[in-house]
């Protein structure tokens, strides 16, 4: 019996077929990359000032503290505008006692159309005030935050003459270096942010307390910015929790 035999015309196809196979380019799969999560976008909100509400004792038992503070604050302001202005205007300081009818103090506050809230060093910020401020477009900064273990420390000998020429008649100073080490950072936070709304502020806190580099001071901490440092302001208190 005679093999049966294969086609010329099969075997010629079956060759033209292995030999595109063969040469047939390798396509491979791309995986369309995932994109990365964008930086925070905050609208600018503020008006070019920027403009800070204090809520200190300014009378009763805690009252030598509240002067304390309230002459730091006013010390940061005077610096801040000696060594350079802040989005080329000075800072408002509003003062408020917190001591007496806290919660009218911080509506007139909010009516005047603070940018952030300073909050007495001594004490926890209040839990009935939080609303308040949840509900405005402010930032608090409980400058407890900056006190050690939530006590203010007495001033040393050096700052506590720069308090002075602030208020000769001073008493006490701790809370002084809370307050100024508070009214500093926010500044540097406008400064950071190149706006004085509140959520700019609060993103722009953040930004100048992380940094690799130290510094203590507005001129100090303003000239490194400059030269496009991240920046890690410690202040005079040199902490903040």
């Amino acid at each position: 019996m005679r093999a049966a035999s294969t086609p010329v015309s099969l075997i010629a196809v079956v060759a033209c077929v292995l030999l595109l196979s063969g040469c047939a380019p390798q396509v491979t799969p791309t995986v369309a990359a995932t994109p990365s999560a964008a930086p925070a976008v905050i609208e600018p909100t503020g008006d070019g000032t920027v403009r800070i509400g204090t809520l200190f004792p300014m009378t009763g038992d805690a009252a030598a503290s509240g002067a304390a503070q309230v002459a730091g604050s006013e010390l940061a302001a005077r610096e801040i505008t000696e060594q350079g202005r802040v989005l080329g205007t000075p800072i408002e300081l509003i003062h408020r006692d917190s001591a007496v009818a806290a919660a009218d103090s911080l509506t007139d506050l909010l009516t005047r159309g603070v940018d952030v809230v300073l909050w007495d060093a001594t004490i926890p910020f209040p839990d009935d005030l939080a609303a308040a401020i949840a509900a405005a477009p402010v930032t608090l900064l409980a400058l407890g935050d900056f006190a050690n273990g939530g006590t203010p420390l007495e001033a040393g000998e050096e700052f506590a003459a720069r308090l002075r020429t602030l208020d000769p008649g001073l008493t006490a100073t701790a809370g002084g270096g809370e307050a100024y080490d508070g009214v500093v950072l926010t500044a540097l936070a406008a400064a950071r942010a190149g706006d004085d709304g509140g959520a700019s502020i609060t993103l722009g806190m953040d930004q100048v307390s992380t940094g690799s580099v130290s510094c203590s001071s507005w001129g100090e901490c303003a000239a490194a910015m400059a030269d496009a440092q991240q920046i890690a302001y410690a202040g005079v208190t040199g902490r903040r929790s």
